[in-house]
Order: structure tokens, then C-alpha cells, then sequence
């Protein structure tokens, strides 16, 4: 039987394809999901691009501070009268901007984007695939994907020693274990054991672990990897001090512990695109 993820993102390409139009008549899009947006700068599709929240935009895709592309608000407060005026064919949001979706699809059609699932690498190439249907762009897209896939296997390959990781969000001086497919599913990697002691929380009708600093040390990683928020949403009184952590973990007799920063607004704000996947999947093996 069909796994039902893979029916979703089977519907979710069929829900692409539908948007598609005449070779001469590509849709004019605002992009709020980060992902696509390089997904589409990959593909040269930059030129149908309208409208990007440029207030969060990573250094990766500094391009479209350019004035041809409108700021369209916030990943959360989308700025509904730019976007009138901008008058687009196509709005593509993640889960971040759901709470505004009614009222963007008054303005334009909307498609919610997301990366889901226990085959990462399935919805991940769904979503490609997607975007570059609505512009005429699979065969390229198709491209694209096997050459990353290859690289993708050849940094598998090269990983020795069979290392242990553990990823975490850091925010405001706490620590939240965060589930990476990226490392685990595309990259192999095993991830620490959480301890039993070590429970999950309910906040509304999101679930979450939190860990203590004591907790990361008791699960003792040769990797630790940290996603920080804080310095993502431009949180700058609280970002993470990575020499103070390094003094904690040693205190706890883990100062054996590879700690490694990643890219707060490539992993925390963005992913889940061409450019965004191999940059991720780099920052990873580069830190082993």
C-alpha cells in the first residue's frame, strides 16, 4: 500500500503541475518559503520572482535584496498590501505563514510547502520537482537532484569512524533536542541516545525535549551540533556563548565533545532547497 506521506507529496506535485501555464505565460511568484526560493535561484528562474521577506534573508541569497524584488514582510507578519500591489500568480508559504494563508489566498493562489516524513529525501525531491514544474524547469530540476544526490553519497562514503551526533536548538540559553534527517536519513549518521530520565513535553499540539546542558554530556556525542534561534531571529543579547558551553560540558567531564555552530539562518530559517541541502549537508561532514 502507498505510504501516505508519499500520496501527500505525490498531491502536492499534482496541485504544482495544475499551476502551470503556457511556456510564455510562467507565473510571477512571491516566495516566503527560503527553501524554493533557492531551489529557483539554482535553476535560474530568479526572473519570475516578485516579492521575498527580505528581512530574513541568509547571506546566501543576498541577490534578492536587489530593489527589482518588493519585501513582502516578515516569515511570520506578511506584509498583505505588498503583496496586493505585487498582484502575483503564485504564493508559496511554509508553515510559519499558515496563520495568515486565508487571507493570502484572497490576494493570489497559495501552495504550502513542507519537508516531511520518514523519507526525507522523497519529499525533499518532491518539493523540487514542484517548483520547477510550475516553470517548465523539471528536466533541469531532475538534473539538479541526481547530481546532488551523488555528492550527497560521496560525503556519506567519506565518513570514518562511525561518529555519534547530537543536534539541538538553542534559544535564550536552553537547549531543545531537534530531529536532523539530513544527518541521520541522507547522511547516516547515529544519533545519541536521549536518556530515559530525559522525558517529552506537550505544548499545545507541539511536542518537545528539552535537554540541560548535564543531559548532553550524559549522552555523550562525538559531535554536537547546535542550531541557534536566538542568533537567527537577530536575538543578539542572547545568542549562544560557545566558550562558556565548551567550560560547562568540560566541567561535566565531556570536554572530549565536538561542539559545532552551524549557520543559524541556513538552518533555522531556511533548507529544504537545492543550494540551502548541499550547504547543509558540507556544514555537517566538514564538522565531523
Amino acid at each position: 500500500m502507498m505510504n501516505l506521506r508519499k500520496i501527500l507529496a505525490i498531491g502536492t506535485l499534482v496541485a504544482f503541475s495544475q499551476l502551470s501555464t503556457a511556456e510564455t505565460q510562467l507565473p510571477k511568484a512571491a516566495i516566503f518559503d527560503l527553501g524554493s526560493l533557492d531551489t529557483i535561484a539554482a535553476l535560474d528562474l530568479e526572473s519570475y520572482v516578485v516579492g521575498v521577506p527580505k528581512q530574513v534573508l541568509p547571506d546566501y541569497l543576498k541577490q534578492f535584496n536587489d530593489a527589482r524584488y518588493t519585501d513582502v514582510g516578515g516569515l511570520k507578519t506578511p506584509d498583505l498590501e505588498a503583496i496586493k500591489t505585487l498582484n502575483p500568480d503564485l504564493i508559496v508559504i511554509t508553515g510559519r505563514q499558515a496563520g495568515q494563508k486565508s487571507a493570502l489566498e484572497a490576494i493570489g493562489k497559495v501552495q504550502q510547502v513542507e519537508a516531511f516524513g520518514d523519507n526525507y529525501w522523497e519529499s525533499f525531491s518532491a518539493n523540487v520537482t514542484s517548483i520547477a514544474t510550475l516553470f517548465n524547469a523539471k528536466n533541469a530540476a531532475d538534473t539538479a537532484l541526481a547530481e546532488l544526490n551523488t555528492d550527497i553519497e560521496s560525503t556519506k562514503a567519506d565518513i570514518k569512524d562511525n561518529p555519534t551526533i547530537l543536534v539541538v536548538t538553542h534559544n535564550n540559553g536552553s537547549f531543545g533536542l531537534r530531529d536532523e534527517p539530513i544527518a541521520t536519513q541522507l547522511l547516516g549518521l547515529d544519533a545519541s541516545k536521549v536518556p530515559s530520565h530525559v522525558t517529552p513535553q506537550k505544548r499545545g499540539t507541539r511536542t518537545f525535549t528539552s535537554l540541560s546542558v548535564n543531559n548532553i554530556a550524559e549522552m555523550k556525542p562525538t559531535t554536537l551540533f547546535i542550531v541557534d534561534r536566538s542568533a537567527a531571529i537577530g536575538d543578539t543579547k542572547n545568542t549562544l556563548d560557545i566558550a562558556e558551553l565548551k567550560v560547562e560540558l568540560a566541567a561535566q567531564d565531556a570536554g572530549t565533545i565536538k561542539v559545532a555552530y552551524l549557520s543559524p539562518k541556513l538552518w533555522y530559517l531556511s533548507g529544504n532547497g537545492l543550494q540551502s541541502l548541499r550547504m547543509q549537508v558540507k556544514e555537517i561532514a566538514d564538522a565531523l
